[in-house]
């Protein structure tokens, strides 16, 4: 390959890496607008949704049949946390949210490494998505077109449920005034469960996407990419969902074209010039590229 071929090569593998931190990052800006926390367990939500995915793959199962089993699976763990853990919490301050969604974290890791082992495992490929396709010099697969048109088709399902439907704009009400949204007979706890349940989904399906294209599935899989996803959200404008899909391009193709065109010896540091990236872009838009300055009441 020439060096131009080389870069494109780059470039489309950092856009596929960045739909996949994009499409996890809209689940994440939903809980953050509706509960104003950092969900650590977001990717563990994920990662469960991939591990049940495993075995149905290994059955030789159609790929639609797989990421059925895998998001289904990701929504029951996402409603359970919702449920048992977050709607009881409603009403505690801010930080106790937070540090219970670590140690959620901290237990679906847990509980995933006991009934399963810490090996790294991959979901079977499946031969379509295995088959190499030219676009000019530049080789892709099928499964990197479905990544992206899962992330544009979700981002953009998402953003006219919150801007149509009943439930959605109940949810920018509470996002926007949760005092008032709340003297409004607004119901918080059915609204947090449905806003859990959404995020888990698009964790779900990005659980399965990145088992089938990377594979290395391990108990502690999720929550890096979580916490990327997160960077991407703050960096494309936390609420906003193309601001996220914006945010999480930005560090696939950083990340990307970093490793590769590095030194070995700072190639490998790839995970600290993602938090870089994001201190470098609060220090000029500290509501993030596409996001809009907030008031806080005193």
């Amino acid at each position: 390959m020439d060096s131009t071929t080389i870069i494109l090569q780059q470039l489309a593998n950092g856009i596929v890496l960045g739909f996949l931190y994009g499409l996890i990052a809209v689940g994440l800006s939903m809980v953050y607008g509706l509960l104003r926390m950092i969900n650590f367990a977001h990717g563990d939500i994920l990662m469960v949704g991939v591990f049940v995915a495993l075995p149905i793959s290994a059955l030789g199962a159609p790929f639609w049949v797989v990421l059925a089993g895998g998001v289904a699976a990701a929504a029951l763990a996402g409603l359970l946390v919702a449920r048992l853990v977050f709607t009881p919490l409603l009403k505690s301050p801010d930080v106790t949210l937070l540090v219970a969604s670590l140690g959620v974290s901290l237990f679906l890791q847990n509980i995933v490494l006991m009934l399963t082992t810490p090996q790294s495992q991959r979901l079977a490929p499946h031969a379509f998505f295995d088959q190499a396709v030219m676009l000019g010099q530049v080789i892709l697969k099928p499964i990197d077109f479905v990544i992206v048109a899962v992330a544009v088709v979700f981002t953009v399902g998402v953003s006219a449920y919150l801007k149509f439907s009943r439930n959605g704009r109940a949810m920018r009400a509470l996002a926007e005034d949760s005092d008032t949204a709340r003297l409004m007979g607004v119901p918080v706890a059915r609204l947090v469960i449905i806003c859990f349940l959404i995020g888990s989904l698009l964790a779900g399906v990005a659980g399965v996407l990145i088992g089938q294209k990377y594979g290395h599935i391990t108990p502690f899989m999720g929550f890096l990419p979580g916490l990327k996803a997160f960077v991407a959200a703050v960096i494309g404008g936390i609420g906003s969902f193309y601001g996220a899909i914006l945010g999480g391009l930005i560090l696939g193709v950083l990340e990307v074209m970093l490793v590769g065109y590095l030194p070995d010896a700072l190639g490998q540091f790839r995970d600290a010039y993602v938090f870089l990236v994001l201190i470098l872009v609060l220090l000029v838009r500290p509501s993030g590229l596409l996001g809009r300055a907030e008031t806080t009441k005193v």
